[in-house]
């Protein structure tokens, strides 16, 4: 008996050690899957760094209520307020306290209301007033008065832009009428501030001058075309201040202008460049006409001078680009061909720079799509 005690000892001892290892692996594992799930009442999250761009700011981005998603989501839907500023304010005072409010950031909506707000505007005599006693007062900032001035070119009213043209006559330093001359270039309106703007061009003061005849180059009207034309003629300036950005050359002409331009394009004199250009920025309607005339010329010498710096002026269009294609396939005349060749050549130019600079920005981000 003697010989099976230690044995049956150390079975006991064996037992109780298995049995005391089971539970404290058990109460290990308890613990480790306790450690795992989320705290009842878990710390608040720590703020994200303003810039940081991680895990964190996109699980914060995502903890946002379903009220902000939403209101990101439809804002791109919301329909454009083409309302005029006759629609949306009711009187002079509050019109004008909502032209000083957007005064302070430029508020490009603002502006668009006030854009030739219409006969049926009954306060707005009394707000023009009362907008011109603030562009003259000396509280009044450099940012605050070019956005009033603005508001007056383009009222479509003659009387304010003529409170413009004096401003620029009598500003007290090139800056300030800087101010009033860049307002002056953004005038609208009908034949009266055409003709106007006309007159103004005729000045011998360079920057009231030049605004006008910006301005008037953003008419595009038939109207506009002949005032540009004619006063290239009268100054003998074939250049029509083209190197400026500004005149005929630069007149993106309406349908009942195209007959005219079509008019001064042939009589293939040094002016007619001018018109060739304008015709051009018409689109496809314009090149047409240019091609038309090319086409039954016999002037090929006229007709370089006439397509020179012209290629800058057809912009893209896939009607433009198939019709070129035909020219180039179709047409006799050497220098119609040349120059449809010459508009895809552009073409193509223009849409490998896109490629590159594609594939220039997709490089630029391929290593960060390759971050953990």
């Amino acid at each position: 008996m003697k010989k099976f005690i230690p044995l049956l000892v150390l079975l006991v001892v064996g037992a109780g050690v298995w049995f005391v290892m089971k539970g404290g692996v058990s109460d290990d594992a308890s613990q480790a899957t306790q450690g795992m799930k989320a705290p009842t009442n878990p710390p608040p999250a720590l703020a994200p760094i303003p810039g940081q761009v991680g895990q964190a700011g996109t699980a914060g981005a995502s903890a946002g209520t379903g009220a902000e998603s939403e209101d990101e989501d439809t804002s791109d839907d919301e329909p454009l307020d083409e309302r005029t500023a006759a629609e949306v304010y009711k009187s002079a005072d509050e019109a004008l306290n909502a032209v000083k409010a957007g005064s302070a950031e430029y508020d490009d909506l603002v502006l668009s209301r006030f854009t030739t707000p219409g006969e049926d505007c009954t306060w707005c005599d009394g707000f023009y007033k009362s907008l011109k006693d603030l562009i003259n007062s000396p509280d009044s900032k450099p940012e605050q008065r070019s956005y009033y001035s603005e508001i007056l070119a383009i009222s479509g009213r003659v009387d304010n832009i003529s409170t413009l043209v004096d401003l620029i006559k009598n500003a007290k330093g090139p800056e300030e009428a800087q101010i009033y001359a860049e307002a002056l270039e953004l005038a609208q309106g009908k034949e009266d501030v055409v003709n106007y703007l006309g007159e103004q061009m005729r000045s011998k003061e360079s920057t009231l001058r030049d605004a006008a005849i910006a301005a008037v180059t953003n008419q595009g009207s038939r109207q506009a075309a002949e005032i540009l034309y004619k006063e290239a003629v009268e100054s003998g300036n074939p250049d029509g201040h083209y190197e400026q950005g500004i005149g005929l050359g630069e007149l993106v002409p309406s349908d009942e202008a195209l007959p005219y331009l079509q008019e001064q394009m042939l009589k293939h004199d040094q002016y007619s460049h001018l018109a060739v250009k304008s015709l051009l920025n018409s689109g496809i309607s314009g090149l047409r006409l240019v091609m038309d005339a090319l086409t039954n010329s016999k002037n090929p010498e006229a007709d370089e001078a006439m397509l020179k710096n012209a290629i800058d002026h057809v912009n893209y269009e896939e009607e433009v680009e198939a019709y070129a294609k035909k020219l180039v396939e179709t047409s006799k005349q050497p220098l119609v061909a040349k120059f449809a060749k010459q508009i895809l050549d552009d073409f193509a130019s223009q849409n490998s720079d896109t490629e590159d600079e594609s594939a220039g920005d997709e490089a630029e981000e391929a290593p960060m799509s390759k971050m953990p």
